[in-house]
């Protein structure tokens, strides 16, 4: 018998690809393990319903449930993305049911997902989003990510919200789509992350710097106190000097698409670009309400909002 250069018979061959198809599909996630897909509403609620109603009860443990889980985050039914999905690993992250392998594996998954931009991933990048803000809180409790990680994570993230321009929040049917909040969110959980650097707050003040006032909209589902509060944690936690966050306040004695704020009574867009000014600093000064704050970053926001107050 000639056997091939390589000194394995065909079916050697033949097992030893087996054997590599099997090892592939033990290491890599799959969108739905149980041959459930997400996007078939009927067919998923009826096997994740049973799950979120008593998570320890089901065959499969806590990480494969939560791999074959995250194509729900895309779902356009509330319940799926919202009550099943988002609050599932809620639970499993903060009741610390998963390993950091698959801690990990989620994080590099949704990373993936919050860098899509097209108008039809909008559910899955805004609650990846949100899964991976849980996934920083988890991390600040115990770490498993290396700081390289989150540094990509940040960049990610505040490149995610500049360019955002879906500004959608509570919409009849959807529910909830809100990707501004959530991107937020994800922000704040840098800004109260015992790890996250003078440098790296800088980034996070000019990400939300970037959305604070769009002028294609008037917020109106809380977007505003979601940006503040990522601000005002840097604030408490004093990580940037008190004339580098009095200087970021300050810049908002100008518009960014007038002249000057009278002149926004000219136009819809410079309405709405007042409008939302006015609604975050208000925010901001209102979570900062009775903490001890520097002089010099309380001063310019209460006089600057003292302005915007008489602009009426």
């Amino acid at each position: 018998m000639k056997f091939p250069p390589n000194g394995c018979s065909n079916s050697g061959k033949i097992s030893l690809i087996a054997l590599a198809t099997l090892v592939l599909q033990a290491v890599l996630p799959t969108a739905s393990a149980a041959g459930v897909d997400c996007l078939d509403t009927s067919e998923a609620l009826a096997y994740w319903r049973p799950i979120r109603k008593a998570p320890a009860s089901s065959s499969a443990s806590a990480d494969d449930l939560a791999l074959e889980l995250i194509s729900c985050l895309g779902s356009p039914d509330p319940e799926l993305r919202d009550q099943i999905g988002y609050e599932l690993y809620v639970d499993w992250l903060r009741n610390d049911h998963l390993a950091d392998a698959t801690r990990i594996r989620l994080f590099d998954e949704l990373s993936s997902r919050i860098q899509e931009s097209t108008s039809d991933r909008a559910l899955s990048r805004s609650f990846s989003a949100l899964v991976l803000a849980e996934l920083m809180r988890s991390d600040a409790k115990r770490t498993f990510l290396s700081a390289d990680q989150r540094q990509r994570l940040l960049t990610d993230a505040t490149e995610a919200l500049q360019r955002e321009t879906d500004y959608r929040g509570l919409i009849a049917d959807i529910g909830w789509v809100h990707p501004i909040a959530h991107l937020g969110d994800l922000l704040w959980r840098f800004a109260l992350h015992p790890q996250t650097t003078p440098a790296q707050g800088i980034t996070l003040l000019r990400a939300v710097r970037s959305k604070v006032a769009p002028t294609q909209t008037t917020f109106a589902f809380n977007e505003s106190d979601r940006l503040a509060r990522v601000v005002s944690a840097l604030i408490r936690r004093q990580l940037l000097e008190e004339q580098e966050t009095a200087m970021w306040i300050e810049s908002f004695a100008v518009p960014t698409t007038m002249e000057k704020w009278s002149d926004a009574f000219r136009s819809p867009q410079g309405m709405a670009e007042l409008h939302n000014t006015k609604l975050f600093l208000r925010a901001l000064s209102d979570q900062l309400a009775g903490d001890d704050v520097a002089a010099a970053i309380r001063e310019p926001l209460e006089a600057l909002i003292q302005g915007f107050t008489q602009l009426i």
